[in-house]
């Protein structure tokens, strides 16, 4: 614990460090002809290793965008964070982002957007009669109106995660609800999600007020990885494709249209069930493509292709 305060405190300096000493590891003196770094502290280990004349090509990765907001304390650490993955993006090769709403790409002139590849946990439909939550529940997240649609039409909740702001309506869930508090292990989580014919990822705020605007709507794609449909709100860059692929429904943060679209993804699971199979073909292949041409731009190639 204090050592991960400390790696906050200092801009994750150890976590830099950390990854210097892995890679050196690794190369076992060995020049790397491409590091792919994830977010600015691996990429300032990257530019510390081309440094060092240990690497030649690199890519950032960058995820997320934290919108400077909250605390005073809160929105210093998120300024200084975003001046230095802008340092970070200014000097690296590429850029590959989630969302073209992260600023960032506007830093580097080769910057692309890239698709995250879907898990398949291989989970039959079955019956699947319940509905689940992936999340740190707040006020954002509209559990209220989902504890009055259970309430409405009988539904087993299956609610993953904790806050304080959970415990402080709990009173309001039907009694049949399972809290199944933080779970970090993915097969659990899939177990869980494998029961329940709809995910519910609905936020209040939609704008870019909102740190869900910028990034990918991660708990959607853990319902997909167990094949459970989702009932969401146009949030990310990546929801419009929900209901391009009929993969779920996309709705306004409204107690009727939340209510309809999740009775119409439990009355027409199957075919719903089905799209998720064919969009994940779909998407994967995008991604596979994606990784495919920019290595290739890169200039890099597996060591059994080399000439």
């Amino acid at each position: 614990m204090r050592t991960r305060k400390l790696d906050e405190i200092t801009f994750s300096m150890l976590t830099i460090f950390r990854y210097i000493a892995c890679a050196l590891d690794q190369a076992q003196g060995r020049k790397a002809d491409l590091l792919i770094a994830a977010n600015y502290s691996g990429g300032i280990a990257a530019l510390i290793l081309r440094l060092l004349g240990r690497a030649d090509k690199i890519v950032l990765t960058v995820s997320d965008y934290l919108p400077p907001r909250g605390s005073l304390a809160v929105r210093i650490h998120r300024r200084v964070t975003e001046f230095l993955t802008r340092f970070v993006a200014w000097r690296v090769d590429e850029v590959w982002s989630v969302s073209p709403r992260i600023p960032v790409m506007k830093v580097n002139s080769k910057s692309f957007v890239f698709p995250i590849c879907l898990d398949d946990n291989q989970v039959a439909a079955g019956i699947r009669d319940e509905v689940g939550y992936i999340g740190f529940p707040s006020p954002d997240h509209a559990l209220e109106m989902l504890f009055e649609i259970a309430h409405r039409h009988r539904l087993k909740l299956n609610i993953v995660g904790q806050s304080p702001y959970l415990e402080s309506i709990k009173h309001l869930a039907p009694p049949t609800t399972v809290f199944h508090g933080t779970i970090s292990d993915p097969q659990i989580v899939n177990a869980i999600m494998s029961k329940c014919f709809c995910g519910y990822a609905v936020y209040r705020n939609t704008g870019p007020q909102s740190y869900s605007y910028y990034g990918i709507p991660s708990k959607t794609f853990y319902y997909f990885a167990s094949n459970t449909p989702v009932v969401t709100t146009n949030t990310a860059d990546f929801t419009p494709r929900i209901e391009e692929f009929r993969v779920g429904r996309v709705v306004t943060p409204n107690l009727e249209e939340i209510e309809g679209a999740i009775l119409e993804i439990k009355n027409g699971f199957p075919q719903f069930f089905e799209a998720i199979g064919n969009f994940r073909t779909t998407w994967n292949d995008r991604a596979e493509m994606f990784h495919r041409d920019r290595l290739a731009d890169l200039g890099w190639r597996p060591s059994n292709q080399a000439g």
